[in-house]
């Protein structure tokens, strides 16, 4: 077997070039799909648990997600998350829209009730914070 001799800044050039050109086959892959990804993960629910506890359990999890510093993640999110938020904003403009037209018709209903309850005493905000926050436990999107 050949000796591998590539230096660490050639692997991730080298990775960075060819995922880069390999863009189009990812479209088509993402074409040929035929089955909701999610659908098929939730069918192995219990998979995905059983992992989580094992991560957790063994202390992988932990390990992994100790070992980012806060310098590496400032440096990541700065260098990479900013810069991916406005595609993410954009893209998901109507999702966000959906979700906005249900949750303030919720808090419209719910606004109503809790203006229709008394609100002379102490006791009586509590009744209506309470009402307020039970009462958005209760929504749920529905997509």
């Amino acid at each position: 077997m050949a000796r591998i001799n590539i230096t660490p800044e050639q692997f991730a050039e080298k990775h960075a070039r060819r995922l880069t050109g390999a863009l189009e086959d990812m479209r088509r892959g993402v074409e040929a799909v035929t089955e909701a990804p999610g659908k098929r993960a939730a069918a192995k629910a219990d998979k995905m648990r059983a992992g989580i506890v094992r991560s957790l359990d063994d202390g992988t999890w932990a390990r992994r997600v100790g070992a980012v510093t806060l310098e590496e993640w400032k440096r990541s999110m700065l260098d990479k998350g900013l810069n991916r938020v406005a595609a993410g904003v954009e893209g998901s403009r109507d999702k966000v829209q959906a979700f906005a037209t249900q949750l303030l018709a919720h808090e419209a209903t719910l606004q109503d009730t809790v203006t229709k309850m008394p609100d002379l005493t102490l006791e009586d905000s509590v009744a209506r914070m309470t009402a307020w926050v039970r009462g958005m436990a209760k929504f749920e999107f529905k997509r």
